[in-house]
C-alpha cells in the first residue's frame, strides 16, 4: 500500500520533495518490523537488536522505506539518477556493506548468510546514501529535507499526547503489543510515547532531530509569515522532545541548539574534533580490550565517581546498567575481535547484549566492519565541518549537528537515523534558492 501511495506522491508532488515524503513518511507510518512475539511486561526482549544490523528480523521499514523511495526515483526521476557518480570518499561505506560477503568466507558459516547480510546493509545504509547523493546537492535541497522532516514529525503530536497521558499505544491498537512496549515507558510525569518506532528512545531522538531541523530552517527565512510558521513548528517539536523525557535526547538537543546559535561554535568544534575523536577511540579501545573497563573508570577515578553519583541522584541508572551489559559480552567480542563472529546473535552465551550500535557491530562484523563504518561517518563529518566553518549559511551546519546528535545517541542505542542521508561529503553543497 505504501508503494502505491509513494508512486502517487512522485506523480503529483515535485520529486525532490516526494523523495523525503516517501522516505521519512515511511518511517513514521510503516510497522517497525515483523516481530515474532508481542510485548510482555515481565520479559525484556534483549535479543531484538534493532534494524540497523541484519538479524533474524528481515521485514523492517529501515530498508523497505528506502527501497520504495529508490524504486520510485528510478521510475519517475531517471534523468537525476543518470547523474550519479561514485567517488573515492564513497569507498568506506561500500566496503562496509560488502564486508559480510567476504567475512562469511573467512569466519565460516554465517547467520544471516554473507550475501544476505550484504543485501540487508545495502538496503539500510546503502540506499539512503544513494538518495543523499542524488537529492542533497544544494542549499535548497537541504531546506526541503529539513522542512519535510519537521512538518512530518508534527503529525506525531496527537499520538504523543495520547500515549504520553495514558497507557494507550498505537502499535498495540494496530498490530498488537510491541516487544519493547514496557521498556522505559514510565517517566517522571506520565509515559514516554513510542508510536510506530522500534523503541521509545527512538521517538525521543527523532523528535530532537526534527526540532533542530525546524530551528535550522527557521534561520534560513527572512519573510514574516514563513518565519512565524517555522518558529511555531520549532517550538512544538521542542515541547514534544521535552515531554518525551529522554534525558540523552534532551542533552544532545540543547547541545545542537548551542552550536546553531553561538557564533564560532563550529570553529571551536573543528579544533576540538580531533581531541574528542581520539578520546572516544581511546576510551572505547580500553573498554573493549578490558585493560581499563568503563566500570573501573566510574568506580576508581574522581570524575567517574562524580558522574556515577550524579546519575544516582537524578534517578538515572540507565547508563550504568548499559555499561554492565557491555562488560558481560566483552569476552565474546574479544575472542574474534578482528573479523567478528558473523552471527547476529553472537551475544546469546552472555544472556544479554550490548545496547549501543558500536559493540553490536563489533561483535557481529569485527574491527574490519566497525572501521569501515567509522571511516565513512568520520570522513563525512570532517568534510561537512570544514564547510560549516567556512560558510555560516551552509547546509553543512545542519548536517554536522544531526550527525553529532544521532552519532552520540548510537553509542548507547542500536538505532541510527538514516545515517547515510548525511554522508554528503562527496558533494559540496551549492548556495541556492530563497527561504
Amino acid at each position: 500500500m505504501w508503494a502505491a501511495i509513494a508512486l502517487g506522491l512522485f506523480r503529483t508532488v515535485r520529486r525532490d520533495v516526494a523523495i523525503w515524503l516517501v522516505l521519512l513518511g515511511g518511517w513514521l507510518v510503516l510497522p517497525p518490523a515483523d516481530y515474532a512475539a508481542g510485548g510482555d511486561p515481565a520479559v525484556l526482549p534483549y535479543w531484538i537488536i534493532g534494524s540497523a544490523l541484519p538479524s533474524d528480523i528481515w521485514f523492517s521499514k529501515a530498508w523497505t522505506a528506502p527501497a520504495i523511495a529508490t524504486m520510485c526515483s528510478l521510475l519517475c526521476d531517471r534523468a537525476r539518477c543518470r547523474t550519479l557518480r561514485l567517488k573515492l570518499v564513497d569507498g568506506p561505506l561500500l566496503l562496509f556493506c560488502a564486508w559480510p560477503g567476504a567475512q562469511a568466507l573467512l569466519v565460516g558459516p554465517a547467520d544471516p548468510g554473507g550475501f544476505a547480510s550484504t543485501a540487508y546493509l545495502a538496503g539500510v545504509w546503502g540506499l539512503p546514501w544513494l538518495i543523499a547523493k542524488l537529492y542533497l546537492r544544494t542549499a535548497d535541497d537541504a531546506k526541503r529535507l529539513a522542512g519535510t522532516l519537521a512538518l512530518l514529525s508534527l503529525a506525531l503530536l496527537p499520538i504523543a499526547i495520547a500515549e504520553g497521558m495514558t497507557e494507550w499505544r498505537l502499535h498495540t491498537a494496530l498490530l498488537g503489543p510491541h516487544p519493547f512496549a514496557y521498556d522505559g515507558t514510565d517517566r517522571y510525569v506520565g509515559y514516554r510515547p513510542q508510536a510506530l518506532f522500534e523503541h521509545g528512545n527512538q521517538y525521543g531522538i527523532w523528535c530532537a532531530g526534527a526540532a533542530l531541523a525546524a530551528y535550522w530552517r527557521l534561520g534560513t527565512v527572512t519573510d514574516g509569515r514563513p518565519r512565524a510558521g517555522w518558529s511555531a513548528a520549532a517550538m512544538i517539536l521542542l515541547a514534544m522532545t521535552v515531554a518525551s523525557q529522554s534525558a540523552g535526547a534532551l542533552l544532545l538537543l540543547f547541545a545542537g541548539y548551542a552550536m546553531l546559535t553561538l557564533r564560532g561554535a563550529f570553529g571551536l568544534m573543528r579544533r576540538l574534533f580531533p581531541v574528542l575523536a581520539a578520546a572516544v577511540l581511546l576510551l572505547g579501545g580500553l573498554h573493549v580490550s578490558g585493560t581499563v573497563p568503563l566500570r573501573d573508570l566510574a568506580e576508581k577515578t574522581p570524575a567517574g565517581k562524580m558522574a556515577r553519583d550524579m546519575f544516582r541522584a537524578a534517578g538515572r541508572q540507565s547508563l550504568p546498567w548499559r555499561i554492565g551489559q557491555d562488560l558481560k559480552t566483552l569476552p565474546i567480542i574479544q575472542s574474534r575481535l578482528l573479523t567478528g563472529h558473523a552471527q547476529w546473535d553472537w551475544f546469546r552465551e552472555a544472556g544479554t547484549r550490548p545496547w549501543g550500535l558500536p559493540l553490536l557491530l563489533l561483535g557481529q562484523f569485527g574491527l574490519i566492519g566497525l572501521i569501515g563504518l567509522i571511516a565513512a561517518l568520520g570522513g563525512a563529518f570532517h568534510a561537512q565541518l570544514q564547510r560549516a566553518v567556512r560558510d555560516e549559511d551552509a547546509p553543512a551546519r545542519l548536517y554536522v549537528v544531526l550527525l553529532l546528535l544521532f552519532g552520540a545517541d548510537a553509542l548507547l542505542n542500536s538505532f541510527f537515523f538514516y545515517p547515510a542521508l548525511l554522508l554528503t561529503g562527496a558533494h559540496a553543497a551549492r548556495r541556492g534558492g530563497a527561504g
